[in-house]
């Protein structure tokens, strides 16, 4: 003989729903957390680095830009960067905290940025909205 289970109460469903609709909305923000967790303190040293003839000296970084491109932010190889990305000429460098401790940064004008840990060990980061389009289509 097979055993009817009871219905599962309406409150009980409603609770379920809410907890998964819960999820679904906060599922994107886990999207914004940067490749090293929580950023604070960025610290912007020095923007516009490169040649004149590019038209770097207009090459200018907030903060909140910085952020921000670290929020987007994957990790790539040098030959995913070689493949993907475009050559940027024009830089900005500085400094942020994360939980981790204190990184040195430097993004460049097409998307792409080193980060470097106290240590000394460099990772290679690109924003994939940035990536170029080098299919010739």
């Amino acid at each position: 003989m097979t055993k009817q289970q009871a219905p599962i109460p309406a409150r009980k469903t409603c609770q379920i729903l809410a907890g998964l609709l819960l999820s679904i909305l906060l599922l994107p923000l886990t999207g914004f957390a940067s490749p090293i967790g929580t950023i604070t303190k960025i610290h912007v040293q020095e923007q516009g680095i490169g040649p004149q003839s590019e038209g770097c000296t207009t090459f200018m970084i907030s903060p909140a830009q910085v952020k921000a491109f670290f929020s987007r932010a994957v990790l790539i190889s040098s030959r995913q960067q070689h493949d993907f990305f475009l050559y940027g000429p024009c830089t900005a460098r500085g400094t942020l905290q994360s939980r981790y401790g204190q990184w040195q940064w430097v993004i460049r004008n097409l998307g792409t940025a080193t980060l470097t840990a106290s240590n000394g060990d460099t990772f290679l980061l690109g924003d994939p909205d940035q990536e170029s389009d080098l299919s010739g289509e």
